[in-house]
């Protein structure tokens, strides 16, 4: 996190729109700008010698603690068949009212130029100004010292008062560089065809701090390869200004390609960002060979008032559909299908909070078996606060062929939340918040996924080179919570339908003159075609209660391997070794498993007391 003299920054860069305008000016020697020919995605180019044309790149204004540090980066370019040198003219800065200041060439600046090609010079003067400045023009002036007065030529003036990065001491934005959420951009003055677009914004939280995720989704318009410039994220939150962490340390597109960037953006708890700044690092070498580094703001981009309004949902969900992934996703294989099949949420009395459970049906429709993906989910409330889903503790490693898997994941929420307006979001996780779905997925591929694991192990190795854990959306929905079933006989836990057709609840003497009880249930299970089970999937565990509420013990069944819940009679041994009879007892029936936490998520089936 920055300091906290860092507030609301302005940030520029020209529009197509500017630059098609732009009215070349009259002859460089009368001190007007006489911008070259350019496209209209290309910043404007101005002559200043008959082989020189310069273009602005960065512009600063920023105040510090020495006073108002003024600097400017032009790029350079020989236009020429031939090297010429870099012109010894003083580079000045020119304010609204009239005041030149000198600006310092970085040491070891470019003295010449080879023919056809370009070079970047940075200047920066530290002045005493502590009420600020406001600029007008860059100039290069001619200096004449062998005649006395000394003679001064204007060779060159450019307007620079709608480039300027105002630092962070002001909170006035120019119009052209604020961008709403969702909408595309680029940025000409990196010399770049590169287009962006924010798409999503996501939150963790860990510990006492929280994680913003923002996706950016690049696309290269060109017909050459283009590699991502040296850009970053600054999040805004009322005078606060929070630096980013880039998860892809590198990334190149190929003609036409695009793919997805991240940026972690790391805040305190409650911290609410208001707005992002696209940045750029300028590099300065000052007399004492002392290298000085600052950000130039490019974009400004607006977020929605809720972060969850960011987030791109695809409509209404109907349990059961196969869910629409985003088609650059390196997790999901296109011959999956992934489903919602149950969302409920219980309230748990005794620990003051809410428990949202979540069941995904996964569907193989290859020919091979296909690996279990493990993404993470998010259920997000109408008001804005993401509850992080908690996944199944262990699930199996593969899907077979034309067959179906559920994955179970568990959130906690507040006991005041309602269940209303609540958005569903699937991401894939990459960096350290893998590593345990990537460990478990080992040594399980196939042929068929091949490449589709590939693909993430890119992603995610991107990630680790930049030390910065993400999630990537996969797809988001509006959701609604499943009502509980009014029949009591009938426990619904998908892919299995229990049907309870007979309960009693008694209780024995035994030889060391102790009550146990026993629970004896006459059941039918139905289980849904072609959705498999395994030793991973939920337990019933029954909670047995005395008269005044006390828990007497709990017992766990499991649908598979030993000691299993079957069709026909069972029989529920508590072994409570009571001293004393208790009546009536309730037994609460629920539906468990533990999750990826070690931490125990259960839903109440139904109840029974006698």
């Amino acid at each position: 996190m920055k300091s906290q003299w860092k507030t609301t920054v302005s940030s520029v860069f020209l529009s197509a729109a500017l630059l098609a305008s732009a009215v070349p000016a009259l002859a460089a020697e009368a001190g007007k700008p006489a911008p070259a020919q350019a496209p209209a995605s290309a910043p404007t180019a101005y002559k200043l010698t008959n082989d020189l044309q310069v273009e602005m790149k960065s512009v600063l204004n920023e105040k510090t603690a020495d006073g108002t540090r003024l600097g400017a980066v032009v790029r350079m370019k020989n236009t020429s068949s031939k090297v010429v040198r870099v012109p010894e003219y003083e580079v000045r800065m020119k304010t609204k009212d009239g005041v030149e200041f000198r600006l310092q060439a970085s040491l070891g600046s470019s003295r010449s130029i080879q023919p056809k090609s370009q070079v970047e010079l940075s200047y920066l003067a530290t002045v005493d100004s502590g009420e600020g400045v406001e600029l007008s023009e860059l100039r290069w002036v001619d200096i004449d010292v062998y005649v006395y007065p000394k003679k001064e030529t204007l060779q060159l003036s450019v307007p620079v008062s709608d480039l300027v990065w105002n630092g962070t001491e002001t909170s006035e934005i120019p119009s052209a560089s604020v961008k709403k959420w969702g909408e595309a951009f680029t940025i000409p003055t990196l010399q770049t065809p590169l287009e962006f677009k924010t798409t999503n914004i996501s939150r963790d939280t860990v510990g006492t701090k929280t994680n913003s995720v923002v996706q950016v989704l690049v696309t290269n318009p060109s017909t050459k390869r283009q590699t991502l410039p040296d850009i970053a994220l600054e999040g805004k939150s009322g005078l606060q200004t929070y630096d980013s962490n880039r998860a892809e340390s590198t990334l190149s597109l190929e003609p036409g390609e695009k793919k997805y960037i991240h940026f972690v953006i790391p805040t305190e708890l409650n911290t609410e960002l208001e707005a992002l700044n696209v940045v750029t690092a300028e590099k300065y070498i000052d007399a004492q060979e002392k290298p000085v580094t600052y950000n130039v703001g490019r974009v400004h981009i607006m977020l929605p008032a809720k972060q969850a309004d960011a987030l791109p949902v695809q409509g209404a969900y109907a349990f059961g559909d196969a869910m629409k992934m985003d088609p650059l996703n390196g997790l999901i294989h296109p011959n999956m299908d992934v489903s919602l099949v149950e969302l409920h949420m219980e309230q748990n009395e005794d620990d003051g909070f809410n428990t949202a459970i979540a069941k995904f049906k996964l569907t193989n429709k290859s020919g091979g078996p296909l690996n279990v993906p493990a993404f993470a989910t998010d259920l997000i409330s109408s008001d804005g606060y993401t509850y992080n889903g908690n996944r199944q503790g262990t699930t199996t490693l593969r899907v077979l062929p034309n067959a179906s898997y559920v994955v179970t994941y568990s959130y906690v929420v507040p006991a005041s939340e309602s269940g209303e307006g609540l958005k569903l979001a699937l991401y894939e996780t990459h960096g350290t918040a893998a590593a345990a779905g990537a460990a478990q997925a080992a040594g399980a591929k196939s042929q068929d996924s091949k490449a589709q694991d590939t693909k993430a192990q890119d992603a995610q190795g991107s990630a680790a080179e930049a030390g910065a854990s993400y999630k990537s959306l996969l797809t988001a929905y509006n959701v609604k919570l499943q009502p509980q079933p009014e029949s009591k006989d009938v426990l619904k836990l998908y892919p299995l339908t229990v049907k309870v057709n007979n309960w009693e609840i008694s209780a024995m003497f035994n030889q060391q003159q102790n009550y146990n009880y026993r629970l004896k249930l006459l059941l039918d299970i139905e289980q849904e075609k072609d959705v498999l089970l395994d030793r991973t999937f939920s337990q019933l565990q029954f909670d047995m209660y005395d008269n005044g509420g006390t828990l007497i013990n709990s017992v766990k069944s499991p649908f598979v391997g030993e000691n299993k819940l079957q069709k026909g009679a069972n029989v529920i041994n508590f072994n409570a070794d009571s001293m004393q009879l208790d009546f009536p007892v309730t037994v609460k029936v629920y539906e468990s498993f533990v999750n990826d936490k070690g931490e125990t998520a259960k839903r109440l089936l139904t109840t029974f007391k006698q």
